[in-house]
């Protein structure tokens, strides 16, 4: 992390359960992609459980509510209070479940996800309470998938100068994209800057 903008960020950094991000920035949301990952491995390797497949559904209602609500229209405080009581319940059904039959030494991702859930609650409803926090980091990893999918094309760059420059392309291009900018005129205008081309 050192260098990185990461270490200088001081907003709400979302991202998997990896400990290390805990040290940086100033508020958590855990990606809730990567939830359903583990929720749904859980399914698989404990399909006798009750708590992963309510956690799942959970997850798909409390999503589908935030993405409802009207652009810069307040959260309904009741509907907030009435998802964070039902994570409540589910977990302490986890509580129970692995109480009653406690988790194997082959498979333990269903009851290590119970315990960052219940100990870190706030790090998995702030999406619910702040409607500038999406609840997924999809939107980062989409954009690194350009980089990875170049990676994967030319099996490395020749240097760190030819990285960068891709880097910086992909970062102009991606800004205009997101700005509503024609593509086509957005990168002409670029190249020709300080060209006194037309």
């Amino acid at each position: 992390m050192k260098g990185s903008p990461a270490e200088f960020y001081d907003g709400t950094l979302i991202h998997d359960h990896e400990a290390t991000w805990q040290n940086y920035g100033k508020r958590h949301q855990e990606c809730l992609a990567h939830v359903e990952r583990y929720l749904r491995s859980s399914i698989e390797n404990e399909p006798w459980l009750k708590w992963n497949k309510q956690m799942l559904e959970w997850i798909k209602e409390a999503v589908h509510w935030r993405n409802s609500m009207p652009e810069g229209g307040g959260a309904d405080p009741q509907e907030i209070e009435r998802l964070v009581e039902r994570y409540g319940k589910i977990l302490e059904k986890a509580k129970e479940e692995y109480e009653y039959e406690p988790p194997g030494d082959y498979f333990k991702d269903g009851y290590n996800l119970y315990k960052r859930m219940w100990e870190d609650r706030d790090d998995y409803l702030l999406f619910l309470y702040d409607p500038s926090i999406p609840p997924t980091n999809n939107a980062a990893e989409n954009a690194a998938r350009k980089y990875k999918r170049k990676n994967a094309q030319v099996m490395c760059f020749r240097s760190g100068e030819g990285r960068d420059y891709f880097c910086d392309g992909l970062s102009v291009m991606e800004s205009m994209r997101a700005d509503g900018e024609n593509m086509y005129e957005g990168v002409r205008e670029r190249f020709n800057q300080g060209t006194g081309a037309v």
